[in-house]
């Protein structure tokens, strides 16, 4: 009896091993085809696939061909399994997707738009040949129509979906795309910060050339008589806030009218955005207008009077939060950047502890 049991539990061994050979060789898993974008960016929690994201011309999930004047947005499928066959999908897009998710207040309706069938185009199919997994396509965006006004500080969202494929099955919650295009990041640029390559005595702190008490004037920076509002002295000043770049009206200051600061320097062709505030003020008490300017060629900025009526240069009001100054040089030149004032009003004027400058090197 022992040595029948000693030959059965040997005889079951040696089963066992067989199997276990032979299933090493055997592929495990279903083979469904998805779309990986459908689950890169948000980790699988929804479908959104944010353009532009990557930190770099490697890894951004876009190309630019502006020979054809198309940005090429990457897209594509993927089997899940270990299939090996060729297999192709069809490609479309879905209109009541984005719709029912905006009735649904996923985004806001004001700034997020469906995707005008005018502004893009896609192939109709993709095809994976034998031996390979996946493949990709690009949903391909008209640059010009890019830059419409219209679309400045939208989102724009196309539902891209896989169909039908012609060999194994889909993995339906994958098979659509929700591709969220945010325009002025791809129009501007991922930004990068060149105040200190270029600007003189930029803040955090500034440096005054010349002091009155607390009031004094700004080293590398100009001003015009008007902003000169302390016995000759003005431009900046040094309180419990700090040291900045300061005109103001009121307290015992007087009006300020066509008060200027401003600073020329040079810089290559390429697109800028120039930011008085810094990215915040440290005070903004704006009762009456005032801009901030850049004027190109030039060594000075415009009068306050002809901010609105000459041309040849950019300007933003002066606002919390603030919006910068974007321009674009053609070719080398010199710039000026600075601010304008027409305080009438007691009472009011702004601070601030730096400016920024920065270029969009991936500027559409």
């Amino acid at each position: 009896m022992k040595l029948y049991t000693t030959l059965c539990f040997l005889f079951l061994l040696a089963v066992l091993s067989g199997c276990e050979k032979d299933d090493s060789k055997i592929a495990y898993g279903n083979n469904t085809i998805f779309m990986p974008q459908a689950q890169l960016k948000s980790g699988g929690v929804d479908a959104s696939y944010p353009v532009p994201s990557g930190v770099d011309s490697s890894t951004y999930n876009y190309q630019t061909d502006r020979t054809a004047g198309k940005l090429k947005v990457i897209l594509g499928a993927n089997i899940s399994g270990p299939g090996a066959e060729g297999y192709s999908v069809s490609i479309s897009v879905n209109t009541d997707t984005i719709q029912q998710i905006l009735d649904a207040g996923v985004y806001p309706a004001a700034t997020y738009l469906p995707m005008p069938a005018s502004l893009y185009s896609l192939p109709e199919k993709l095809t994976v040949p034998a031996g390979t997994r996946g493949g990709t396509f690009t949903l391909d965006l008209d640059i010009e129509q890019l830059k419409l006004e219209q679309y400045v500080g939208k989102h724009l969202l196309l539902a891209v979906k896989i169909s039908d494929p012609s060999n194994y099955e889909l993995l339906t919650k994958l098979t659509t795309t929700i591709v969220v295009v945010d325009v002025d990041a791809l129009v501007i640029g991922p930004s990068q910060d060149i105040t200190l390559a270029y600007i003189k005595n930029p803040g955090s702190p500034f440096i005054a050339s010349a002091l009155n008490g607390k009031w004094g004037t700004l080293a590398d920076w100009k001003a015009n008589a008007a902003a000169l509002s302390h016995s000759g002295i003005g431009g900046y000043v040094t309180d419990g806030d700090g040291k900045n770049m300061n005109l103001e009206s009121g307290w015992g200051s007087p009006q300020i009218y066509n008060g200027k600061l401003y600073q020329t320097i040079e810089l290559p062709a390429g697109t800028y955005s120039f930011d008085p505030s810094g990215g915040s003020w440290k005070w903004l008490g704006a009762l009456d207008v005032a801009y901030t300017v850049v004027a190109p060629a030039v060594d000075t900025i415009p009068d306050f009077a002809d901010i609105l009526t000459a041309t040849g240069f950019w300007y933003q009001q002066l606002k919390s939060p603030q919006t910068p100054v974007t321009f674009t040089l053609d070719q080398p030149g010199k710039v000026t950047v600075g601010i304008v004032v027409n305080h009438i009003q007691a009472g009011q004027g702004f601070k601030t502890s730096s400016v920024k400058l920065v270029t969009y090197p991936k500027h559409l």
